[in-house]
């Protein structure tokens, strides 16, 4: 079963979750902002913390609403990680379609997740933001939903240098399913396996997972559109020469071991 690091079944709210659950090994489920109130990703999120099985995760995307005084309830929700924005510029940093920096705020929001053991999300940051939250807090850095710029370019897609950065320093990448990230045309499950592999070749095969942006996104791969496919990418994998081991380790193994060191437990 397919390990995922980013999907969205809580911004999109449409599958009950104990039909959810059973269809990955583990998963990070994230609270994407959009125009939601501070108040209303709250109520999301802890209604999440309260109920969920113990193989599933919180994850922020945007947390564009974060101040000094939501801080310890932000915290409190222990999510895996929180992405500073999304793919414009707000109060604390600039996307990835924006060449804004990290901001005073921003600064500070990086200082205190990094300090309650919260990972900073890097998939949506313009890079020169990027390379600000590196110089700040190398460690606890992730990736949860992008590709390789090298294999198709793309703003949302990480040069080969920060892919190299977060791994340096422990983080983890997930490849997303995200069909306009990942070739021009349709996309389908090859394509998703050359950015897995151009990874892999990168990074080493430790620091590489998958994100697919399920529930988040329509553009996916042909034949390639829910966790019941994952045999189609499998076979990518067979036809490289990959062995069991190696594709069982990008598929659920890296992020399921990851997801047990963020909660305390030696690798």
């Amino acid at each position: 079963m397919i390990a995922d690091f980013h999907n969205d079944v809580l911004t999109e709210g449409a599958v009950p979750f104990e039909v959810f659950s059973k269809k990955t090994a583990c998963a990070v489920c994230a609270v994407f902002r959009g125009g939601r109130s501070f108040g209303e990703v709250a109520s999301i999120a802890e209604t999440f913390v309260r109920n969920k099985p113990p193989h599933l995760h919180l994850g922020l995307e945007d947390i564009g609403y974060y101040s000094r005084v939501r801080a310890e309830r932000i915290c409190s929700w222990h999510p895996v990680y929180a992405s500073l924005t999304w793919n414009g510029e707000n109060a604390l940093a600039g996307g990835c379609m924006s060449p804004a920096r990290l901001t005073a705020r921003g600064k500070e929001a990086v200082r205190c997740l990094s300090g309650h053991g919260i990972c900073i999300d890097v998939s949506h940051l313009s890079e020169a933001a990027f390379y600000d939250v590196l110089g700040l807090m190398p460690y606890g850095i992730v990736a949860s939903h992008s590709c390789f710029s090298a294999v198709k370019k793309h703003p949302r897609n990480l040069t080969d240098a920060q892919a190299r950065a977060i791994a340096q320093y422990g983080g983890l990448i997930g490849v997303t399913f995200v069909g306009s990230f990942l070739a021009e045309g349709q996309a389908r499950a090859e394509d998703v396996f050359r950015h897995i592999d151009h990874g892999v070749e990168l990074c080493g095969i430790g620091h590489i997972c998958l994100g697919t942006d399920f529930y988040g996104t329509r553009d996916l791969p042909q034949g390639l559109r829910g966790y019941a496919d994952e045999e189609r990418l499998r076979a990518c994998f067979v036809k490289a020469g990959y062995s069991d081991r190696q594709t069982e380790a990008v598929i659920s193994g890296n992020l399921s071991k990851f997801l047990c060191r963020g909660r305390g437990k030696p690798e």
